[in-house]
């Protein structure tokens, strides 16, 4: 049986109008490349007419495989799910969009060395909106910090892995899935590299790339990959607790040197009161968080479950 050499993987979520120039395009550059290959669509329970058009691509190219989740899982799961049915070589994974365009697949192919696992593409120049090249600037702001990773390292969903990444991550049970942050754990940073490519406008629809998927990824990689919340909860503790010490010091000392000196007024009181619960629930909604993280994994939520696959 021939070595696939390169596994393109491609998470869909309603883009039914994308899909065939899709595979036509790679297709042509892996052909113009002369390497063995496979394409992995994952749908990740797309609500249009996906599924349907990937059904037709596969009957006319056999080095097509389709899956489809059994319900939305998210980018990050649907990627790890093509993965680890990959074969190949290089795994290589880009967006459903045509916006990472198939033609600059061999800039990460040539850019592959001994040293190298994961080669990220990194854009000259990013055609978003203005609003959503902010967002994504600040995401990648928050992944350095969380993460600890040299500035560097520019993170994309344009990436390029070496199979032996894939050793590594295979047995993993993790029900949320952020890819930058397995990179970070078992990859060292002089093993991961950047090669500038191109980024195209978008051609149909809008981002599925939100306000919302922001900060859903980043309360994933806050909460499941950084202690600092319980540790910031902690400071505020402590803070708290010397403040509360203090002014009750400044009360005894006023008392002491004036007896007549009286309680504080109901106000005070009811301001103190209302600010140390309202710190209290806003801790227990933290570790409320964590505990619900905790019984996800341990009652073995699945990171993706398989409805259908075509092979």
């Amino acid at each position: 049986m021939t070595e696939i050499t390169c596994s393109i993987v491609v998470p869909v979520y309603n883009s039914e109008q994308s899909l065939i120039e899709l595979h036509q395009r790679i297709s042509n550059v892996l052909i113009n490349e002369n390497v063995t290959y496979e394409i992995i669509f994952i749908d990740d329970y797309s609500h249009d007419n996906s599924w349907e058009v990937l059904e037709k691509i596969k009957m006319q190219d056999d080095n097509c495989v389709i899956i489809r989740l059994i319900r939305n899982f998210g980018q990050h799961n649907a990627l790890l799910c093509g993965m680890k049915k990959a074969k190949g070589k290089y795994i290589i994974c880009l967006d459903d969009d045509l916006q990472h365009p198939p033609e600059e697949i061999p800039k990460l192919l040539s850019a592959v060395d001994e040293k190298t696992q994961v080669i990220y593409g990194k854009y000259s120049e990013k055609r978003h909106s203005r609003l959503e090249n902010s967002l994504s600037s600040i995401f990648q702001y928050f992944i350095h910090r969380i993460l600890n990773m040299p500035k560097s390292i520019y993170f994309s969903s344009f990436v390029l892995y070496d199979r032996s990444f894939m050793k590594y991550i295979s047995s993993l049970q993790i029900s949320r899935v952020f890819l930058p942050a397995l990179v970070a754990q078992v990859v060292p940073p002089m093993r991961i590299k950047n090669i500038t490519v191109l980024h195209e406008p978008r051609k149909f629809g809008r981002s599925n790339y939100s306000l919302s998927k922001y900060f859903k990824y980043s309360l994933t990689l806050l909460i499941n990959h950084s202690s600092l919340p319980l540790r910031l909860v902690s400071v505020i503790g402590i803070l708290i607790s010397f403040v509360s010490f203090l002014f009750g010091f400044i009360i005894f000392i006023r008392h002491f040197l004036d007896p007549s000196y009286g309680l504080m007024g109901w106000t005070s009181l009811i301001v103190a009161l209302t600010f140390f619960n309202g710190m209290v629930l806003f801790s227990l909604g933290i570790l409320g968080e964590y505990m619900h993280r905790m019984l996800s994994e341990m009652t073995y939520t699945q990171p993706y479950i398989i409805e259908r696959i075509i092979d």
